[in-house]
């Protein structure tokens, strides 16, 4: 009788002692939700993990609206603790869900007001990063279209490859900087243009992988104009490495136009198992350090102004007017449906 009872205390306290080790471990790693193009340096994480004495597992998958879909579906009962890649076309969709949990970020006020104001300066979202969608066109193909108008003409017939909006976020930006430029009414819509541009062969695509790197003419595809970023320039000669004096392919921002600006933001998830330590990893993602490294990791802009960037990074330097956009999520989803039937005829 005496062995077996110490033999049942010695196996609970093997029990007792693996539950405090997995609580312990778990206690010291924040999952961070994320889609697919989120990078970060690896030391500069590593950095993180020791100051704070935690692991960060960082969970990728699909774009944009996918990731904001995977919080919705999971709304109080997340699979993890922060959000990254929520954006000022997706926020709209997580108004009153129970999404985030509020918070105030250190450096917060540092971030312009219009950037913040793009998402309703809501203290649910901090903005980390922002870009613009644009044509990109191969420079070795001649000259480039200078009005969104010339798209339509024989001259560029079957020469565009654009992503589905329905299931790319840069497809959806630049579907919203063409509602911006022709306006929902008037005798020339948005909805005229996509219909011009489909009958003049423009080729949809489901996102911006296959739109760049196979469709694109500068990588084998038979199309030299392709919807992109503004950085993709820059991004060409930084991969080339130091083979390329001047990039390949060249911005297109037609005449007279403003292009829409995705701001892209952080958000602590209701329920965070961490939320103390995701307020740490928030202010983390606005640090110089962290900021800095957005070019050469994400390709895109850093929200906090006047920080040193790659000379490389001359060649994404654009001077644009930001799309006023303020829509809800109804608005979007609409433009979409009514897109896709155009498209779809």
């Amino acid at each position: 009788m005496r062995t077996t009872h110490i033999a049942a205390l010695l196996v609970l306290a093997a029990i007792m002692a693996s539950l405090v080790a997995c609580t312990g471990d778990d206690a010291q790693t924040l999952v961070v939700i994320s889609h697919e193009s989120f990078d970060i340096d690896r030391e500069l994480l590593a950095t993180f993990e020791r100051q704070y004495d935690a692991k960060v597992e960082i969970r990728q998958g699909g774009d944009a609206n996918e990731v904001v879909n995977r919080v919705l579906l999971n709304a109080g009962n997340p699979e993890g603790d922060v959000l990254f890649g929520v954006d000022n076309l997706t926020f709209a969709r997580t108004a009153g869900k129970g999404v985030f949990e509020d918070y105030s970020a250190v450096r917060r006020e540092q971030i312009p007001a219009g950037i913040r104001e793009q998402l309703g300066d809501s203290k649910a979202v901090t903005p980390i990063d922002y870009g613009y969608v644009a044509l990109n066109f191969d420079r070795a193909k001649g000259q480039p279209p200078t009005r969104f108008e010339d798209l339509t003409q024989p001259e560029w017939r079957s020469k565009l490859v654009v992503e589905d909006p329905a299931t790319s976020s840069p497809g959806l930006q630049f579907l919203a900087t063409t509602v911006a430029h022709f306006g929902e009414t008037g005798a020339y819509t948005w909805k005229d243009f996509w219909r011009e541009l489909r009958q003049n062969g423009v080729l949809v695509v489901d996102g911006w992988d296959a739109a760049y790197n196979t469709q694109f003419s500068h990588y084998g595809g038979d199309r030299p104009l392709v919807v992109s970023y503004t950085t993709s320039p820059a991004a060409e000669v930084f991969f080339s490495e130091g083979k390329a004096a001047e990039p390949p392919t060249v911005n297109v921002i037609p005449q007279g136009s403003k292009l829409f600006r995705q701001v892209e933001a952080a958000a602590i998830l209701q329920g965070a198992r961490h939320p103390e330590l995701a307020r740490k990893f928030i202010d983390f993602l606005l640090s110089d350090a962290f900021q800095k490294q957005i070019p050469e990791t994400m390709f895109v802009y850093s929200v906090i102004p006047n920080l040193e960037t790659p000379e490389w990074w001359r060649w994404a330097q654009v001077d644009v007017q930001p799309a006023t956009l303020n829509v809800d999520a109804a608005t979007v989803d609409r433009w979409v449906r009514e897109w896709t039937e155009i498209m779809r005829r």
